[in-house]
């Protein structure tokens, strides 16, 4: 079986898991609960200025109550918009919550207008944390995607070396089998609905 049609069936079967995941209201809820309240412990948050964010899709954990969090807090807080007819995104910097997100993407992701202020790659400063979803992880921080290359393309451009990496999942997501190729981009830590995990062989300390 080559890479892609490893891939191929772990999306599915990723997928058929985050079905069941997105279907479940309770859990959904508990999950998002639990893991805000994991990460806003953690001293990767404390120490955090700036946090990349995402507006999550119906099976990704919404981390809401941590952006929520950030802005009182005090901490810049952006979102990715992905610019049309390529596989590349951008970030911008968000003041509130409030402000209109709009859906014009072949994906219907919510996404930051073009109205507020892009941070370029070479701008991203010390102390940033980007919480990036996934279909599925390893104990390594590979991330499976779902097949774009948006994350692992902006994210392997970076670069400032003290930004922390963290992959959302639910733990039946992660797994042993995701194969890795040359251009994925592995995490330093997975957030999880169970705990906040340092992964692969460097863990990050600010």
């Amino acid at each position: 079986m080559t890479i892609k049609e490893q891939k191929m069936f772990l999306r599915k079967k990723a997928k058929a898991e985050l079905q069941k995941y997105s279907e479940d209201l309770e859990l959904k809820k508990e999950c998002t609960k639990s893991c805000a309240k994991f990460f806003l412990e953690s001293e990767i948050y404390k120490k955090s200025e700036h946090i990349f964010a995402y507006m999550a899709m119906i099976d990704e954990i919404d981390l809401t109550p941590v952006f929520e969090a950030a802005l009182k807090d005090g901490k810049k807080l952006y979102f990715p918009r992905m610019i049309p007819d390529s596989n590349d995104m951008e970030f911008y910097l968000i003041d509130n919550l409030d402000e209109t997100f709009s859906k014009d993407n072949k994906y219907g992701i919510l996404e930051p207008g073009l109205d507020k202020i892009k941070i370029e790659k070479n701008e991203i400063k010390d102390k940033s944390v980007f919480l990036v979803p996934g279909l599925a992880f390893n104990l390594f921080g590979h991330r499976l995607g779902r097949g774009k290359g948006y994350y692992d393309k902006y994210l392997s451009q970076i670069n400032n070396k003290s930004a922390v990496f963290c992959g959302v999942c639910i733990t039946n997501v992660i797994t042993r089998a995701i194969p890795v190729e040359e251009n994925d981009f592995a995490m330093n830590y997975l957030l999880t609905e169970s705990g906040f995990i340092p992964v692969g062989e460097i863990y990050h300390v600010w």
